[in-house]
């Protein structure tokens, strides 16, 4: 997990160099659509790996490797990192003059990626749940075993 946040937050890195570059040389921001779109595939890349840290099945926490709190707090780190990127690419594109075309990405960008989010919530407290109940269920399945094995020695010895 955590490697999967910082290898985000590179590429949202990578995609910021780009586009300062290219428009500290004079390049017009409509026509680094793809560089642009790098980067906050990046960025929502980091939003969907932070639902994960923090939506932990309840078994995972008890026997997991790392705390949830120490994956949320990595998380919450690189995020740190990549806002602050973000913010210095809305610099840019007040700079060049496009603060509109700015604008407009960040509303259509809030609706997708509000869309993109409960998703990601859904799926990560599905899979966190479906590790519960089966831990649970191998328990009870254990248990009705051992139970059957105990009654069963105890009536066969008879």
């Amino acid at each position: 997990m955590a490697a999967e946040i910082i290898a985000a937050v590179s590429a949202c890195s990578s995609a910021y160099r780009f586009i300062k570059k290219a428009a500290a040389e004079g390049k017009d921001l409509a026509d680094m659509g793809r560089a642009i779109g790098k980067f906050f595939d990046a960025r929502e890349e980091i939003s969907i790996l932070e639902q994960q840290a923090t939506t932990s099945s309840k078994i995972g926490k008890l026997f997991g490797g790392k705390s949830v709190e120490s994956m949320a707090l990595q998380a919450t780190l690189e995020k740190d990192k990549a806002q602050r990127l973000e913010r210095e690419l809305k610099d840019i594109f007040l700079w060049s003059g496009r603060g509109d075309l700015w604008e407009d990405t960040i509303r259509q960008r809030a609706r997708i990626r509000n869309m993109k989010i409960a998703e990601a919530k859904a799926k990560a407290k599905a899979r966190a749940d479906m590790i519960d109940l089966m831990v649970i269920g191998g328990t009870l399945l254990l248990i009705v075993v051992i139970v059957l094995s105990v009654t069963g020695l105890i009536f066969g010895a008879e």
